[in-house]
């Protein structure tokens, strides 16, 4: 085997440089060299046998002798110009001229005239040119009618005495020529199908050097080659992939990234990128009758298939490789980045806000403070009456008082927030906890012309949780009821147990919140136009400390209002504490409200419990 192989490996040194660098054109090169010189060596044995017993050959024979040694001369050649289809047309118009010769010397169309007439296309085909296959043809075709024409008009004899020994020879001389051109195109096939075997194990050697899958398309970016790799990551194989299996697989909006893609690479030399969503499976939905679909970001770089510089197509009608790379955790690395900043930018407005709404609130009353202050203070403006003196004292004490609970309102949510708000937590009694925050409340209720109505269960157990924390969220409450209620309404404080939870609602008939506004409430400064904005006496910090003492209390808020109907506030404290489960800031859940609290006290909607 050995000394076979180094006997095909002895004529690549004979294939021009052309070839030398396309492994597939170079072995059909040497392929056209044996078989001319194995040809033309089994003439140069038999021939000397042929002349002894026949003596000397006539001029036809000794054409048809010369023309069968014509494959030398297109070896050389092929040698020299690399030109595989000009050799194998010299090739065949060599057979075509030698059945002439036979046929001019053996009479007619005998026989061997035919074989030799039909070994021209046999070598055309091997040059793989459908120009030069259809010319062989039809110059076969003239031959054939040039014979015939010559047997008409007496030029070529019908028959030749002794003719049949001969023809026999010339028949047999065929034969063999065309069963060692059978054998070449077996050969050649073989080699083509083993230069392919070798194509797909370097290329199955290279995707599992490289670790990301590698796949084969055609012009059409239909799949012909997916590597094993492929069902390592992303748990698909080729009979998923192949033909248009990939394609369908695309999410449909990253399909025209993915068809151009592979256009560019097929159209021109360099390499083609694109991402997209590459369903991998699906996963059951809530209902039986629908799986959601499992999509991971691909990275396909592609480009076109070259070999020698130039642009291919294999003999599978492969034209582009790809390679594939899951790039899901850097898609979601970005969201995540972006997701920050777009958080980073809400803070940044939200402390701009902030800033701009505390410097509202601490300037409206230092103003009061300062210029009543100055009045007091010059005589040449300080007014004579006493009681408009007493006035201007009250407002400057009114507008102190404003500002420091400002200041205190700011500094609980500053300690809220940096988790340095500490509770002492301890049992209480509810029912006079709500009795005292009432209590407190109840003149500026009064003021109002409101009614304020209290409804606690009976029996209720203690509550464990800081005294002066759930003061100021009562507080809190209430002040907000009261000041958002015209004159008329009332407000409701409704107080049950729910679970191992203690619910306290704080119903109005006010003025509610506007729907877009109800997502906001609980910001700090924020104040929704429905209850007049600034206009309003208050800062808008309430809320955001609610909140704030919730949380720490393990607790959770909901809020329900209908614009010019009324707001529900509903606060579920633990009973037994808030232990580890405490937060810096409770969330507020917006509950929709169909109704609001009736003049009667009786809460005609309810809002659900938040967990």
């Amino acid at each position: 085997m050995s000394d076979l192989w180094r006997y095909r490996e002895g004529f690549a040194g004979w294939v021009h440089e052309t070839a030398r660098a396309h492994p597939a054109e170079s072995d059909r090169h040497a392929a056209f060299f044996r078989r001319r010189l194995l040809g033309a060596l089994g003439i140069a044995i038999l021939a000397p046998p042929y002349l002894a017993l026949r003596g000397a050959p006539a001029l036809w024979e000794t054409i048809v002798f010369l023309l069968a040694l014509a494959p030398l001369v297109s070896v050389v050649a092929l040698s020299r110009t690399g030109d595989l289809v000009a050799a194998h047309a010299l090739s065949a118009v060599a057979c075509i001229l030698a059945s002439l010769a036979i046929a001019a010397g053996l009479g007619g169309l005998s026989g061997a005239a035919l074989i030799w007439l039909a070994l021209a296309p046999m070598e055309a085909i091997f040059s793989r040119s459908s120009t030069l296959v259809a010319r062989v043809s039809a110059g076969c075709a003239a031959a054939v009618a040039l014979i015939l024409a010559g047997v008409a008009f007496g030029v070529i004899p019908a028959a030749v005495d002794g003719a049949v020994a001969l023809n026999g020879v010339y028949v047999l001389a065929g034969l063999a020529s065309a069963a060692a051109t059978a054998i070449g195109l077996s050969a050649a096939d073989f080699t083509r199908a083993r230069s392919q075997e070798m194509g797909e194990a370097r290329f199955a050697t290279l995707a599992g050097a490289l670790g990301d899958p590698m796949l084969r398309h055609d012009r059409n970016g239909s799949v012909l080659y997916v590597s094993r790799e492929s069902e390592t990551h992303f748990g698909l194989g080729a009979r998923d992939l192949n033909g248009r299996g990939l394609f369908e697989r695309i999410f449909v909006q990253d399909r025209p990234a993915f068809l151009k893609a592979l256009s560019q690479a097929s159209n021109g030399e360099a390499a083609a990128r694109a991402e997209f969503r590459l369903r991998i499976g699906a996963a059951s939905g809530d209902h039986a009758a629908y799986a959601e679909p499992i999509f991971r970001w691909v990275e396909m770089r592609c480009r076109r298939l070259m070999i020698g510089g130039h642009g291919a197509v294999e003999a599978d009608g492969a034209c582009v490789i790809s390679i594939l790379r899951d790039i899901s955790r850097e898609k979601r690395a970005e969201q995540d980045r972006e997701a920050a900043l777009e958080t980073a930018d809400r803070a940044n407005a939200s402390k701009d806000r902030f800033l701009a709404n505390l410097s509202h609130e601490l300037r409206t009353p230092l103003n009061a403070i300062i210029g009543f202050s100055e009045i007091l203070a010059n005589e040449a403006i300080m007014p004579d009456a006493m009681a408009r003196r007493r006035e201007y004292a009250g407002i400057i004490n009114a507008s102190g008082q404003h500002l420091l609970s400002v200041v205190n309102a700011i500094l609980d949510m500053s300690k809220i927030e940096a988790g340095c708000f500490e509770i002492a937590s301890e049992a209480l009694d509810v029912a006079p906890l709500i009795e005292t925050c009432c209590d407190m409340v109840k003149l500026k209720a009064e003021q109002s012309g409101l009614r304020l109505l209290r409804d606690c269960a009976p029996n209720l157990p203690q509550l464990v949780a800081d005294e002066r924390a759930c003061k100021q969220i009562l507080i809190n409450l209430l002040s907000n009821a009261v000041k958002f209620t015209p004159g008329g309404g009332e407000v409701r404080v409704t107080v049950r147990i729910e679970g191992r939870s203690l619910s306290i609602e704080v119903a109005d008939t006010g003025v509610g919140v506007k729907q877009t506004d109800l997502p906001r409430l609980g910001d700090a400064f924020f104040q929704s136009a429905a209850t007049g904005a600034r206009n309003a006496e208050g800062t808008g910090l309430g809320l955001s400390v609610v909140r704030g003492l919730v949380g720490l209390h393990g607790g959770a808020i909901s809020i329900a209002s209908v614009l010019g109907q009324g707001t529900c506030v509903k606060v579920l404290l633990p009973i037994e504490g808030a232990g580890a489960a405490g937060r810096r800031s409770a969330s507020i859940d917006v509950i929709p409200l169909f109704s609001v609290p009736s003049a009667s006290g009786a809460s005609v909607s309810r809002v659900k419990k938040v967990a």
